[in-house]
């Protein structure tokens, strides 16, 4: 599957997908959030960070290797299995994937997506960005997802999607750390 993580990246799905939503939206909002997160950091008196230099520099780029990594793994499985695009805007999935990771976590490119944006916050060495607007935008991605995207899921798959809801989790990949959900899966 790695090799299908690098080749995805040259799709027309992830480069039209690319084009529509990430440039045009996707980065500069994080440039507007990084921003908020260092104004935020100063009016709170947070201004010496949180880590050493350099040692974010390097932590950042673990999280965004890792961030990509698992980005591209994610829609590796859902170009090639499932036969579409990760995102609607640039056409949709055939065919619901439930194998590899998302067998595991219905939404696993959230975690990726979350690495590479938590870098960015590593990079700047923001408490503010870390602590406070990564879990905020982590949460309000979830409450879309349920909100909006479960239910198109739902009109689209069917009962197949009822029951991969049934048996899945929403975002964390629990049986993948051998763990019990503490809750009942959204």
């Amino acid at each position: 599957m790695a090799t299908g993580a690098v080749r995805v990246v040259f799709t027309p799905q992830i480069l039209l997908m690319v084009t529509k939503v990430y440039i045009p939206f996707l980065f500069p909002l994080t440039f507007l959030i990084s921003m908020l997160a260092l104004w935020l950091d100063g009016v709170m008196g947070f201004g010496s960070g949180f880590l050493p230099n350099p040692i974010n520099y390097y932590v950042a780029g673990f999280l965004m290797v890792a961030g990509l990594a698992f980005v591209g793994v994610t829609y590796a499985e859902l170009v090639f299995e499932g036969k579409g695009s990760p995102s609607p805007t640039a056409g949709r999935t055939i065919h619901l994937v439930r194998s590899g990771i998302y067998a595991y976590s219905r939404n696993p490119s959230v975690i990726g997506k979350l690495l590479g944006f938590l870098s960015v916050g590593v990079a700047l060495n923001s408490i503010t960005f870390v602590a406070i607007l990564a879990p905020l935008l982590l949460a309000g991605s979830l409450v879309e997802k349920v909100v909006r995207q479960e239910p198109q899921l739902i009109e689209i798959f069917g009962e197949e999607y009822e029951a991969y809801r049934r048996e899945v989790p929403l975002f964390f990949p629990w049986r993948l750390f051998g763990i019990k959900p503490p809750f009942r899966s959204l």
